[in-house]
């Protein structure tokens, strides 16, 4: 019996000590906690990026204060896109390094030669700070290197921030308009025209009045046009056949004119020419379609009728060209 009960209390000992080693030892990943950040510059020293990838690349530079992109005839780039790059990059940290020679370096696709972007921010012609991303270890994350280190870490930076999609960093907001400066627009089927704060179609016959929701709509439906891409004067788009051309025009405050050119692009959506921009731009045809289509009988109602009664009934009317039935 005392050798059972010895052989009882020297297991016991030993299941003691590995469950004490077991909740020392833990992972060694889990318990590093990066503090040292991987750059040392500051986000305002930044004035150019440039970065690189197998298929392209895409240059950014700061000009007067904004962010444009020079490859691009200087077209002014997504202010917001590019200072989030910039401050992400900065705050990036010293993680534990998953690995450290010169070997493995093109195994996570972080080497100098072979890589999935190479980033290079610039304070005039200094380097301030130069980056390669490779291959992602999982969601939202990519290995990465800093240029003057051999040393490979998990960063949380997902290639898709760092494209180099030159449509991805283009300002979609270039055609915006403020709705106050417009004073008339001339849509294919219809004139508006502004009286103090005010839409009102023009040409109203004594018993009519405008359907002043349907007109406020159209109108801020052309002031928030936005971009999906651009097209080079060296790109000739295909268009569609036998579509025809629509044409917008826009008088703003001080007698200024904005004419819109629109064609149906073959593949869908509109290529859209404005006359104050030399280059050509891809609109959504959910943007325009609605402009497109807009009638004055949508926009006109009988005097004194509301406006959710002339709604009604244009929502019960049949479609102009239905046939009748017998």
């Amino acid at each position: 019996m005392k050798k059972w009960i010895a052989g009882l209390g020297a297991l016991l000992i030993v299941q003691v000590v590995l469950a004490i080693a077991l909740s020392t030892g833990g992972d060694p990943y889990a318990a590093f906690t990066p503090e040292e950040k991987l750059f040392a510059f500051k986000p305002a020293q930044v004035d150019s990026v440039q970065i690189e990838a197998a298929d392209g690349q895409v240059s950014l530079k700061k000009k007067e204060g904004q962010w444009i992109l020079s490859s691009l005839n200087d077209f002014p780039a997504d202010q917001h896109k590019v200072t989030g790059l910039i401050g992400n990059l900065s705050e990036l940290k010293k993680g534990w390094p998953v690995a450290t020679t010169t070997g493995a370096l093109k195994r996570f696709k972080v080497h100098e030669n072979l890589f999935e972007r190479r980033i290079t921010l610039r304070q005039g012609d200094k380097a301030v700070a130069r980056i390669y991303l490779g291959s992602s270890p999982g969601l939202r994350k990519a290995h990465a290197r800093a240029a003057d280190e051999t040393d490979v870490i998990v960063v949380n930076l997902p290639l898709f921030e760092a494209t180099v999609d030159r449509d991805a960093w283009i300002d979609r907001t270039i055609l915006a308009l403020n709705e106050k400066e417009i004073t008339r627009a001339k849509l294919p089927a219809v004139t508006l025209t502004r009286h103090e704060d005010r839409w009102e179609v023009a040409d109203l016959a004594e018993d009519e009045q405008t359907v002043s929701s349907k007109a406020d709509e159209i109108i801020k439906k052309i002031a928030g046009f936005t971009i999906t891409s651009l097209f080079t004067e060296k790109e000739d788009p295909e268009l569609a056949k036998d579509d025809p051309v629509l044409e917008i025009i826009l008088t703003l405050t001080g007698d200024r004119e904005l004419k819109y050119t629109l064609s149906r692009l073959k593949e869908g959506d509109y290529l859209l020419q404005r006359n104050d921009q030399t280059l050509r731009f891809r609109v959504p045809e959910w943007e325009i379609d609605p402009v497109k289509d807009a009638t004055r009988e949508d926009m006109v109602a009988k005097a004194n009728q509301p406006e959710e009664k002339h709604a009604a009934d244009q929502a019960e009317s049949p479609p102009s060209n239905e046939e009748e039935q017998p």
